[in-house]
């Protein structure tokens, strides 16, 4: 089998510097997404659960609660899709410098 020439290896170094600015660049704000979503998550249970119930409701308490459980929602679904950018970004990188 024959080696690969300079010129395949030149093209296939930039498809895949391509593909990696198209795909996974433009998804890096998930990182931050998911950091945020956790810290309010994070902050807000400890307070609901340590800080004790509020006397009386009010709209923001409403909404602060309201943020809570859809931090809580988010958390989840988050991860996995940070998880598999990290992967496919790792990936990529692998292949690059092949």
């Amino acid at each position: 089998m024959q080696k690969p020439s300079d010129n395949w290896k030149k093209l296939r170094r930039a498809t895949l510097e391509r593909a990696r600015r198209n795909a996974v660049a433009p998804l890096e704000p998930l990182n931050t997404v998911l950091l945020v979503a956790s810290a309010l998550y994070l902050i807000g249970f400890l307070r609901l659960s340590f800080g004790g119930q509020p006397h009386d409701f009010t709209l923001i308490s409403g909404a602060a609660i309201f943020a809570v459980a859809l931090s809580g929602i988010l958390v989840p679904i988050l991860s996995g899709s940070v998880i598999t950018l990290r992967l496919a970004d790792r990936q990529l990188k692998k292949l690059i410098e092949e």
